[in-house]
């Protein structure tokens, strides 16, 4: 079975937030002729974190090969918040996307 990947571009604005709370990356569903299911959060990484173009890419694992990639351009730089970062990579096997939070 190929490996099926979605790519999802979600456009959201931190700043309407506060500089107080932290984001994480989305949940994710997906559905098929098949059935449907939500993924399960694997994984982060921060691009060009200092700039106003900075984005989170967030990683997704579902049954069998099926994956999924979300990319969040914030519009101003991020910064990594949560106790999973190690540098700009953030990676979880319990599926809690907190442990990836960003502000």
């Amino acid at each position: 079975m190929m490996k099926l990947t979605i790519f999802a571009g979600v456009l959201t604005s931190i700043a309407m937030m506060g500089a107080a709370n932290a984001a994480t990356c989305p949940t994710l569903s997906y559905t098929s002729s098949g059935g449907g299911e939500d993924l399960i959060f694997s994984s982060a990484r921060l691009k060009d974190k200092d700039a106003a173009s900075s984005v989170v890419i967030c990683r997704y694992e579902g049954t069998e090969d099926q994956g999924a990639t979300s990319s969040l351009r914030l519009g101003v730089p991020v910064q990594a918040t949560g106790s999973g970062w190690k540098g700009d990579d953030c990676a979880v096997t319990d599926g809690d996307a907190t442990k990836c939070s960003f502000k």
